[in-house]
């Protein structure tokens, strides 16, 4: 049996988990149209993930959950060591300091959307080398300059960008991360997350819908609730893939500075 180190899971799912990906560092296995991914010890945890005491997942064919023990046909795991993903904020953060807090940090990256968001505010970016990756870039400051609403960010960004979570999802858990700590409904974006057919985007997504976030973004969101410096926890978000900790930041800021009032 793999000790589990810590779990975001609220509850192990049923039924057997067919697998969507896997590497040495993570597995992804959908159960019922949700992903739970597994970890090595050095995994980023969020709500849908198990992250093992382990510096290599071993190659599995086959998951399932029998209450609290996954059972694999390579090993075990005891569901223990929950931590709680949920953010219960305290009303403490106005869209003025969140957006303060962020703008620092919105600077162009490659392939990140935070390029789309400043030439969409009317910034000089120097642009990528002509290709696939510069018509990326021109394609998602268009769209992001039609928004007027985080419905309309969610309906025109939802795929667009690289990675396997694109850098138009990661911003708009982002945009819902915002909504959420500032006291607003996200309810009308549920019908338009829960059709996407990204699977390792939709879990992320609909998570940050029931109010759980990735730990390092969670961390942001408690310092901007209780007013506390959020530089190095923003930081600390940012180093989350190649580029989704910087897109999360993107949908975080430009979501405080254009759609809330």
């Amino acid at each position: 049996m793999i000790e589990v180190l810590k779990t975001g899971l609220r509850a192990p799912p049923s039924g057997t988990g067919s697998i969507l990906h896997s590497s040495l560092r993570a597995v992804n296995l959908e159960f019922g149209g949700r992903v739970v991914t597994l970890l090595n010890r050095k995994g980023i945890l969020t709500a849908s993930s198990v992250v093992l005491d382990t510096d290599r997942i071993p190659a599995i064919s086959n998951a399932e959950f029998d209450g609290d023990i996954l059972h694999t046909d390579s090993f075990e795991a005891l569901m223990t060591n929950r931590i709680d993903l949920a953010l219960h904020p305290e009303g403490g953060a106005s869209t003025l300091a969140i957006r303060n807090s962020l703008r620092n940090h919105i600077i162009p990256r490659e392939r990140s959307i935070m390029g789309a968001v400043l030439l969409a505010e009317g910034y000089i970016v120097e642009r990528p080398a002509e290709g696939f990756e510069a018509a990326v870039l021109e394609e998602q400051a268009k769209r992001i300059r039609t928004c007027r609403s985080v419905e309309d960010a969610t309906r025109t960004l939802l795929g667009i960008g690289f990675g396997l979570t694109p850098s138009g999802d990661d911003f708009i858990l982002g945009s819902i991360a915002v909504m959420q700590l500032t006291g607003l409904s996200t309810e009308s974006l549920r019908p338009l997350i829960s059709r996407y057919n990204n699977a390792f985007s939709r879990t992320m997504l609909l998570d940050g819908l029931d109010g759980y976030f990735p730990q390092p973004l969670l961390e942001v969101l408690h310092a901007m609730d209780c007013g506390a410096n959020t530089d190095d926890k923003i930081f600390d978000l940012k180093r989350i893939g190649h580029t989704s900790g910087f897109d999360m930041v993107a949908g975080m800021y430009y979501t405080a500075s254009n759609f809330l009032y």
